[in-house]
């Protein structure tokens, strides 16, 4: 097993590149009928390796099956250097669940669990995210904060606008953030981000947050509740693989300092409901307003006909009723 990985890990490394099967056998101390094995065992699995005749074998690199080795050279490349649980799984419940239960049980910094599909894929406010197989990004990333509970929408600001950058980094499209915390592109949902604190009450003290990120991507048939709103990123440049290994990068990166000026100077330039009529649910009844500013606590300020209004949670909509 340890040898199959491996060889993929070098494969994933030269994705799109031929690596001679001689140099893999000596590199890793084993014989090119071992390396031959694994290969073929990678390709039963579903891995679009290449033989390229008089030269090696080669990883395609339009190859879009999820692999912790795809993933670890995703996080290389963009720069992070520290320790990352990673746990990838064909099918589960929801990544956040597998996360959450994850850092109750053992004592970690940075992991990250992605799924090919969920059954059971969670929103805010107990909504469910629709997670076919294999046509989008299902992942949750556990990181470790030692930042006062007040510190927790700020977090998701940082997220918000981490995912933003690496989208446009690899789409010709603009990604805009709806607030709190959803991500749209011409004007409909191509991404949802769930935020969740494993905190100690007792002390005021965050110890963990469990961010979920669904992105959509290749998929076609949506359920009715979301078909005529849901977006799928279908231009993107990288496989799914590499792809979350750089938006973990770059979330692990802002997580550091999430309540810097830059950080919300660029969350307030990608909002998509600033100077816009909305419309948000309050008490049973329909709140209407021009959404005017979001301030340094997150809080979304609206003008409306009564006066001013601050939103400090809930769900907010650009859509008429």
């Amino acid at each position: 097993m340890k040898l199959k990985e491996d060889v993929l890990k070098r494969l994933e490394e030269s994705r799109g590149i031929s690596v001679s099967g001689e140099e893999m056998a000596e590199e890793l101390s084993v014989t090119r009928a071992a390396i031959w094995k694994a290969i073929k065992s990678l390709r039963d699995e579903g891995f679009d390796i290449k033989a390229v005749k008089n030269s090696g074998y080669m990883l395609s690199s339009t190859d879009d099956r999820l692999s912790r080795e795809g993933i670890e050279t995703g996080l290389r490349a963009a720069g992070f250097t520290g320790v990352c649980e990673i746990e990838v799984y064909d099918s589960v419940d929801s990544t956040q669940n597998v996360g959450k239960k994850l850092v109750s049980e053992h004592p970690l910094f940075h992991a990250l669990i992605t799924a090919n599909s969920q059954t059971k894929g969670r929103g805010r406010y107990g909504k469910n995210f629709y997670s076919p197989k294999d046509t989008g990004i299902y992942m949750s990333l556990c990181i470790r904060v030692e930042k006062p509970i007040e510190n927790f929408l700020s977090i998701t600001f940082a997220t918000a606008v981490a995912v933003s950058r690496v989208i446009e980094r690899h789409s010709k499209k603009k990604a805009e953030i709806k607030w709190v915390n959803d991500i749209w592109i011409d004007g409909r949902k191509s991404t949802g981000i769930l935020t969740e604190a494993v905190s100690d009450m007792e002390s005021g003290m965050l110890g963990y947050v469990v961010i979920g990120i669904g992105m959509n991507l290749k998929t076609r048939d949506y359920p009715d509740d979301v078909k005529d709103i849901a977006f799928s990123i279908d231009d993107m440049d990288i496989c799914r693989s590499r792809l979350i290994g750089e938006i973990a990068a770059e979330v692990f990166e802002v997580a550091k300092d999430p309540d810097s000026l830059e950080i919300y100077e660029e969350y307030k330039s990608r909002s998509l409901v600033l100077g816009k009529k909305i419309w948000w649910m309050e008490n049973g009844q329909k709140k209407t307003g021009t959404a005017t500013d979001i301030n340094r606590a997150g809080n979304l300020i609206v003008d409306t006909d009564e006066g001013i209004s601050v939103l400090n949670s809930g769900e907010v909509s650009i859509r008429p009723l």
